[in-house]
């Protein structure tokens, strides 16, 4: 398993005035730092001077996205589904030249968004023939794709690891899994580790994220349990510190992070520290990379 911290953790952008944000990671003893392929940084951002940063310090870039009401897969509006389908290919360019494997977060819809009422089955049928021609397009670039369950205050469509198990199905392909979050799991699932389970063999991303979205450690997760769920399924991917910072902008708004429950830095070490506790009593084939 490979620790990983969130940008967003201190601000909503990554453009070439965040670069210095790759030292800071380095120097803290991350393996990877990720990056939000969200329209506002993609526009922005420096993929050849990030690249050679990242190099110098012996870095990877984790990746996820989340997708802008017109970015809708779900929606009736074909051209909003179109508009999705398009960045998400831009995202898989991006990740392919960075040398990445995945991508994960809220691609399947748009998030923040709520259309008033539950998901109908068209809705996600709409939503998974989409992300299938993407999925397509990723296959020979070597990239997975992992569909992010979010709570019900950040969007409607798939909040639990049993929806999104239902969704990969829909979608059916096999460079297409799951992507969880221990913050989303705290509101939604009955037993965090009980849902990591569930996802053997379709669990391709993981943030770690504190009940209250501060120090991960410091709040009521389970973490023995989750720690001992991704061992048992035999988990080798990323592992990332998601923390949203108040000052991130639409990301802020979209996860309602409204006030800042921890300095930034503490959030990140404390996270580090809390995989390094747990990832210490595994044994080397559990923690190998992936």
């Amino acid at each position: 398993m490979r620790p990983s911290v969130h940008v967003q953790n201190w601000g909503p952008s990554f453009s070439k005035h965040d670069l210095h944000l790759i030292d800071k990671v380095a120097d803290m003893g991350f393996e990877g730092i990720e990056i939000p392929l969200v329209t506002s940084v993609v526009n922005d951002l420096p993929i050849q001077e990030a690249k050679r940063r990242l190099a110098d310090r012996n870095l990877r870039a984790s990746f996820d996205t989340g997708l802008d009401a017109d970015q809708n897969l779900a929606s009736t509006n074909a051209q909003f589904r179109q508009n999705g389908t398009d960045h998400l290919k831009r995202c898989m360019d991006i990740i392919a030249e960075f040398g990445g494997d995945e991508l994960g977060g809220v691609c399947y819809g748009a998030w923040g968004y709520f259309s008033g009422s539950a998901p109908t089955q068209t809705e996600l049928q709409r939503s998974a023939d989409c992300l299938r021609l993407v999925a397509e397009y990723a296959a020979p670039l070597g990239i997975d794709l992992a569909i992010e369950p979010v709570s019900r205050f950040e969007g409607y469509l798939i909040p639990t690891a049993a929806d999104g198990l239902a969704y990969l199905d829909l979608v059916g392909m096999k460079n297409v899994g799951l992507h969880l979050d221990t913050f989303q799991m705290n509101i939604e699932e009955q037993d965090l580790p009980a849902a990591i389970r569930s996802a053997a063999g379709r669990l391709y991303h993981f943030h770690l994220c504190a009940s209250h979205r501060g120090v991960p450690g410091r709040d009521h997760v389970d973490w023995p349990g989750v720690f001992d769920a991704l061992r048992v399924i035999g988990y080798t991917r990323w592992l990332t510190i998601e923390a949203i910072s108040s000052t991130a902008g639409e990301a802020a708004a979209a996860a309602k992070a409204w006030r800042q429950i921890a300095p930034p830095d503490d959030i990140a070490l404390g996270g580090l520290d809390l995989i390094r506790r747990h990832l210490g009593t595994a044994s080397p084939a559990a923690h190998s990379p992936g």
